[in-house]
Parts: structure tokens; sequence; C-alpha cells
């Protein structure tokens, strides 16, 4: 039998693996890409946060509640599941101007499928400001 013959399925077997790992790369690729803008939403949500309780403290016209600043949270944080952001507030000592507010918001993203994560990503962000008003 001629060569060509006995090989003749090998080049389709051969593309077929590395069309997979080309996938898999691929896929990797995005729901890495996915995570980090997460990451950089939850982020920037916690700093509006704290940026929201700076500016209403006690001294100001209306002092922020830990329910302000979490509402203020899940709605800068567009793109993500916001019933899922779970945002705790601190005031050290107090909620007077000079001190220290800190915003924690922590949020799961889920993996698109199953394929390389079967459970969710944990994500948290801290962000800490000083009290102006």
């Amino acid at each position: 039998m001629p060569r060509k013959q006995t090989q003749r399925g090998a080049a389709l077997v051969e593309f077929a693996l590395s069309f997979l790992l080309f996938f898999m790369v691929v896929y990797a690729i995005m729901e890495f890409g996915r995570v980090v803008a997460c990451y950089n939403i939850l982020a920037g949500a916690t700093r509006e946060g704290a940026r929201y309780a700076t500016v209403h403290g006690s001294a100001s016209g209306a002092v922020a509640t830990a329910s302000d600043i979490q509402s203020v949270v899940r709605q800068w944080s567009i793109g993500l599941d916001s019933n899922s952001v779970v945002v705790t507030t601190t005031w050290t000592p107090g909620n007077n101007p000079g001190n220290q507010v800190k915003v924690r918001a922590e949020y799961t993203v889920a993996p698109f499928t199953g394929l390389i994560l079967a459970s969710g990503i944990p994500l948290g962000s801290n962000s800490v400001m000083v009290i102006s008003q």
C-alpha cells in the first residue's frame, strides 16, 4: 500500500487536536479578560461609594448611611449582577470630618461554562478615604 493512503486521516486528526488547543487558549484569555474587567468595575464602584461617603459625613446636610453607600456601589456596578454585590461600610472611629471611611465590596464572578472552573471566582475591593464634610 502506498504511504499516502496510510497517512490519509493524519492531517485531519492533527488539525482537530491543534484547533482544540487553540480554542481552549482563546477561551481562557477571554475568561481571564472578563474577570479582570469585573474587578475593575468593582474597584471603581467601591471608590465611588467611598467618595460618596466622604462628602456625606456628619457635618454635611445629608448624612450617608451604610444602605445609602451600598446603593451607590450597586448603581456603579454596571455589568455585574448588582444584587450579588455585598457591600460593608465602616467608619473609623465615627462619621465626623477628618475620620476615615472604609468601603469593601465583594462579588463572585461566575464562569461562562464549567469547562475550566466549576465554581465562581471571588473578587473583593477596598477603598479608604478621609471624610471631608
